[in-house]
């Protein structure tokens, strides 16, 4: 394993918290004592190192991008599913997992070799994560022509009316944790090494923000819009700019059907024929034709 390899590793890892997870389990029993205003008894709470059920759940949930449940002790004394101890994204720096970040890796290193031209960009970006490590790429391989774009509205996702997002308003009404600044995504690069003049951010709703956007061309697109509305806006201003062969992701197409909507809208649309492959049991990717 060379140098660059061990360093995306670590990278990856430290994006998904999976180098303190015994810390964060110690913290989510914390917050579950206090959830069910119960004393705090120092033992259990170092314990809760060793506590392979807890350890186990968290690792396979950041292994796979998703929430986990665990079982702990209720007010009145019972064990079983807690919701206080409903976990992902208040320690991990990227709501993706590990299978999705190591193909996001994977799809750059492939655009690098084969000379595919182009940009990084990600559109939804939360707090940065998988930008962050677009960036540690692009670093890792000492490649200094290529620029990483965080497109984003740092304020959540937008109210749609469209028909196809009936049922999934995700606003930062409904959903608020999922507004990050974008001064607090910076400071997130910034605090990995890796904010500088290869790093720009696109802000505003994707509608209005895309179209008027400085891009040339792309060559990884990776789509983490989640309703219909922003998953359209984006792929009509992206993938026009993305070259042949590069690479097309999208975050939630196996599991939000306004997405998935929108892409397979999109590919009708324009006669577009490609082949989507399964990263995990939420994401897909394809190539430009």
């Amino acid at each position: 394993m060379t140098l660059a390899d061990r360093y995306l590793e670590l990278l990856k890892s430290s994006l998904l918290n999976t180098l303190n997870l015994e810390s964060e389990a110690q913290l989510m029993y914390a917050v579950s004592c206090a959830a069910h205003d119960r004393v705090m008894p120092l033992s259990e709470f170092t314990a809760v190192r060793r506590n392979t059920s807890w350890l186990g759940a968290l690792r396979g949930a950041r292994a796979v991008g998703t929430t986990v449940q665990l079982e702990g002790r209720r007010r009145d004394g019972s064990i079983g599913p807690d919701p206080s101890l409903r976990n992902h994204s208040e320690f991990a720096h990227t709501l993706v997992g590990r299978a999705r970040l190591d193909q996001l890796q994977a799809a750059i290193e492939t655009v690098l070799r084969e000379g595919i031209p182009g940009d990084l960009l990600e559109a939804g970006v939360w707090r940065g994560g998988a930008c962050i490590l677009m960036r540690g790429v692009l670093a890792a391989h000492a490649v200094d022509d290529r620029r990483v774009w965080v497109a984003d509205s740092f304020a959540g996702l937008p109210n749609s009316e469209h028909p196809a997002d009936g049922g999934f308003q995700m606003d930062a009404s409904v959903l608020p944790f999922l507004a990050v600044s974008r001064n607090e995504v910076a400071e997130l690069f910034e605090r990995y090494g890796l904010l500088d003049e290869q790093v720009g951010f696109i802000e505003g709703f994707f509608s209005e923000s895309l179209p008027r956007a400085p891009l040339g061309p792309l060559a990884v697109l990776r789509l983490d819009a989640d309703l219909y509305v922003s998953t359209r806006d984006a792929l009509r201003a992206l993938y026009p700019k993305l070259s042949p062969g590069g690479f097309v992701i999208i975050d939630d197409y196996l599991i939000l059907p306004p997405c998935r909507a929108a892409v397979d809208d999109y590919l009708a649309e324009h006669g577009i024929r490609v082949e989507l492959s399964e990263i995990d049991a939420e994401a897909v990717y394809f190539r430009k034709p």
